[in-house]
């Protein structure tokens, strides 16, 4: 099994570090009092909502109440309280899946039980109704029957056992509805039993209104039974008991969560204790490590500085190198227009007697006019031979000449002037100048120094696309130019057709300018493209290349954050693109991520 490299390792063991110290205080994080205090808090009213409910149906039973509005106002107020239960309890335990399954569990216990008690709530409302009916239409079924007896032939014993009867049985069935005792029920029935005796030999009308009565007592019988049973099933369901569960269950929970927590906290205070310690030894460690680093970082500067100064010799020298291939040529372009300018001085020299003959002639007469005492034969004399040369310089355009020699002297030294300012251009250090320029200028200066070396032998097309100005080393830059052209002409072999370098200038896109340096000479072989930026790889002859103007030129491009693309075919030619940033970096700051030679020699 392959291990980890050591550079992981720290990172790894940071990382780890971190990760516990982070478990560490998220098991220790505050536990949320306020959600608990709000879950107790609600458990609490849907207790106490509960009883008052118990309450109001104990007045509902006993009449105390005379509607069901009281205990049908609780319903809401329990399914509000019992779904905000659950919302809270379901937020408060989200993070604790064990307790929040726990209270979830008791909460549908609780939804049944007062589910159950609901449906037993309905239920009693419903028998409580009929029982209250038939207690409230009980007197007047007693009235009905004492009226028809004293409407009829029983006879006045008769009747006055019925009337007390009928008062004993009322009494007691009254009393049986709020308390139904055994006893009273006993009464009930003698009294029913009694009442049936007196009523034996009576008139129909009267059996007929004692049967409505027995029908009425019969019923809130029955039905004081069935609220009996009804309050004993609404005793026995236990939804006190179940918010008792939930209270309980949640402060056992939140018990254990402060056990929980107050162990993490240990924990954490050790852990917080070796954190301590570690980093002690690391910041020692860093400490020692930041001495050395200091140390060679100081030897490093001085390499780099030497290396610097070694690299600016080395870029001067490729410099002088290419200057000295072009030397003759370069004399050969300042020989001509010198000579030109001789020439022209040689005629200037010849032409100048006449004009100074003229001036002194001049001269002299104007002496003549100033003086008092004139000899107008003399004046008359000077004043022919004056007009005579100037006549003589008119006719012959002596100063038209002059004017032309001068001015083509003046564009003779112009032309040795700019050769001379290219070659001043090209062959100065420049360490770090930076400015805009245009490599369209640039290129066209280049064509300058080359021009002896294309003369002849290469045809030079422009296709230019007037792109904007850069940011950067002019001089660098146009090495770089130089030395991709004097490369090109290189590679053009002797041949009938004509040998072509095309200069092309475009947008890559908005931020990139694109220069290409077309030839369509012999092209680069496939095994020599991927070393052509090597140092000191040439193919040719020695004596005649250092094998350095490609590595250079691939330096300055990358320093100046660009990139150079090559696009090559045997036979066909080569295609040097180069790729310049309009903002470009500064070479003395430049990102060592523009990408290493292999990535750079693809198609352009």
């Amino acid at each position: 099994m392959k291990l980890p490299s050591v550079r992981l390792i720290y990172p790894l063991l940071v990382a780890a570090l971190i990760g516990v110290l982070g478990l560490l205080i998220y098991k220790t994080r505050a536990i949320d009092l306020d959600g608990y205090n709000e879950i107790v808090g609600t458990l609490r009213r849907l207790k106490q909502a509960d009883a008052e409910w118990n309450v109001e149906v104990l007045h509902a039973r006993t009449g105390l109440a005379s509607n069901y509005d009281s205990v049908a106002r609780q319903l809401p107020l329990i399914a509000s309280l019992e779904e905000a239960l659950r919302g809270k309890t379901r937020t408060f335990w989200s993070d604790r899946e064990d307790s929040q399954e726990t209270m979830i569990r008791l909460l549908d216990v609780y939804k049944t039980a007062m589910d159950q008690k609901i449906a037993a709530i309905e239920r009693f409302k419903s028998e409580n109704a009929i029982q209250r009916n038939s207690a409230r239409f009980l007197p007047l079924a007693a009235n009905d029957l004492i009226e028809a007896s004293a409407a009829s032939e029983m006879n006045t014993a008769s009747r006055l056992q019925l009337e007390q009867e009928l008062n004993r049985l009322l009494v007691d069935t009254m009393s049986h509805s709020i308390t139904p005792e055994q006893p009273l029920r006993e009464r009930i029935n003698r009294a029913t039993r009694a009442i049936s005796q007196v009523t034996l030999d009576a008139p129909p009308i009267v059996r007929e209104r004692a049967a409505t009565l027995f029908a009425h007592v019969t019923t809130l019988l029955r039905e004081q039974e069935k609220l009996s049973s009804l309050l004993a099933e609404l005793a026995a369901i236990p939804t006190a008991k179940n918010t008792d569960e939930l209270a309980d269950a949640n402060a056992a929970e939140h018990d254990r969560l402060l056990v929980q927590q107050q162990t993490w906290r240990e924990i954490l205070l050790v852990y917080a204790g070796f954190l301590l310690l570690f980093l002690a030894f690391a910041a020692w460690r860093l400490l020692t490590s930041w001495q050395l680093l200091r140390r060679t970082n100081a030897a490093l500067k001085r390499a780099n500085k030497d290396l610097k100064e070694s690299q600016l010799h080395l870029v001067q020298a490729e410099k002088m190198s290419a200057l000295g291939q072009m030397v003759a040529g370069i004399a050969h372009e300042i020989n001509t227009p010198l000579a030109y300018v001789k020439g022209t001085f040689s005629v200037l020299a010849e032409q100048l007697p006449p004009m100074q003959r003229l001036a002194s002639l001049s001269y002299q007469f104007t002496r003549q006019m100033r003086e008092p005492q004139r000899d107008h034969a003399a004046l008359n004399s000077q004043l022919r031979d004056v007009e005579n040369n100037a006549r003589e310089l008119v006719e012959n355009n002596v100063l038209d000449e002059m004017a032309a020699l001068v001015e083509d002297g003046i564009h003779g030294i112009e032309q040795i002037s700019e050769i001379v300012q290219n070659l001043k251009n090209f062959s100065r250090l420049d360490r770090a100048k930076v400015d805009e320029f245009s490599v369209e200028a640039g290129l066209d200066s280049t064509l300058l120094l080359a021009r002896h070396m294309l003369k002849g032998k290469v045809e030079v097309r422009k296709e230019y696309g007037k792109v904007v100005h850069i940011t950067g080393s002019p001089s660098q830059i146009n090495q770089v130019f130089l030395n991709i052209i004097s490369n090109a002409i290189q590679a053009m072999p002797q041949r009938a057709e004509p040998n072509i370098i095309t200069l092309r200038t475009t947008m890559q896109d908005d931020r990139t300018v694109r220069v290409e340096i077309q030839d369509n000479g012999s092209g680069i072989p496939k095994d020599v493209v991927s070393k052509i930026f090597d140092p000191f790889f040439t193919t040719k002859p020695v004596g005649q290349g250092t094998g350095m103007g490609l590595s250079i030129s691939y330096k300055i491009i990358k320093e100046h954050g660009g990139r150079i693309l090559v696009d090559t075919e045997v036979g066909a030619g080569t295609v040097f693109s180069i790729l310049l940033p309009i903002g470009a970096t500064p070479p003395s700051q430049a990102s060592e991520e523009s990408g290493s030679q292999e990535e750079l020699l693809e198609a352009a």
